[in-house]
């Protein structure tokens, strides 16, 4: 009820670049509009730099203050925003050992429920008001990734290390933590010479680890986006699953017409999560008519 409420609300107020969890958006739509960006910066004769940045349990560490401030900027209904407070605030925990022994009573004082319908609308509101950048930004949740394009490595690498920095000193003011370590850099061009030069971006003088091929909701992106290693992978996966379902489905030791169905269903849909909308669309339509399934399954 409360989401229904706000929805509308805080749907509105929300960026363009952040797609998360919101209606009619989705991670192929972020994928889409990442990728011809790049595009348009092949036609343009450009070097397009990518930085994917990764937030230590961001959900767990958003700070309540801080969050109770940005919804009273995007909420006008103080009472709705005091209630959602205290859902917040009264929660607890207890730790208990192997050996049954247990700690004491402990508040939680950060963080938003994990699993909770509300938690990605909160999360959105708390990152709603990121700092302006040359590059372009394309979030999801709490996947983020900045893309720049321009003439020249130089000019490339000196808009991402400055627009990183904007960044970073944003998270720490809002008391997130970016995670150096498993955020990486990319490059994407079609020179060819220039195939294996390493984009230096840099965050506390340290060198963010380079990619050829970084992964962003769910998708490897190489460096001329002819997408080949991450339909390797998709094939390799689909394979081990068909030969699961073949071992299933045997002729004469092979598993009840019912459990197959149920398998086949469940190890089809875990693929089809990263398909493209238009092909997930066309691949349920014939798992429906293979397995007597209701499209609405």
């Amino acid at each position: 009820m409360i989401h229904s409420r706000i929805e509308p609300v805080v749907d509105s107020q929300l960026p363009r670049e952040q797609a998360g969890f919101r209606r009619g958006r989705s991670t192929a739509d972020q994928v889409t509009l990442l990728c011809q960006d790049i595009e348009d910066s092949f036609q343009n004769n450009e070097k397009a730099g990518v930085v994917c940045l990764d937030l230590t349990a961001a959900y767990d560490t958003v700070w309540h203050r801080g969050l109770h401030l940005k919804l009273l900027r995007t909420i006008p209904d103080r009472h709705m925003v005091k209630f959602i407070m205290e859902t917040l605030s009264n929660r607890s925990f207890i730790l208990q050992t192997s050996s049954g022994q247990c700690s004491r009573l402990r508040r939680l004082k950060n963080g938003v429920p994990q699993g909770s319908v509300l938690s990605p609308m909160l999360f959105n509101v708390y990152i709603h008001d990121l700092p302006d950048t040359v590059s372009r930004k394309y979030g999801y949740a709490d996947d983020l990734a900045i893309m720049l394009s321009r003439p020249t490595w130089k000019a490339m690498e000196e808009g991402l290390n400055e627009d990183m920095g904007t960044l970073v000193a944003y998270l720490r003011r809002w008391r997130l933590q970016l995670s150096v370590g498993k955020s990486v850099a990319a490059a994407y061009h079609l020179s060819t010479r220039e195939a294996r030069r390493e984009l230096q971006v840099h965050v506390d003088n340290k060198c963010l680890e380079v990619q050829q091929a970084p992964k962003y909701l769910g998708v490897r992106l190489d460096r001329t986006l002819s997408f080949k290693q991450h339909l390797e992978e998709v094939k390799a996966k689909v394979t081990s699953r068909v030969a699961l379902i073949r071992r299933l489905a045997g002729t004469t030791w092979g598993a009840s017409a019912k459990t197959l169905r149920i398998s086949t269903q469940a190890l089809v849909s875990l693929q089809q999560n990263t398909a493209p909308q238009s092909g997930a669309e066309a691949l349920m339509r014939e798992r429906s008519t293979w397995l007597s399934i209701p499209p609405s399954e």
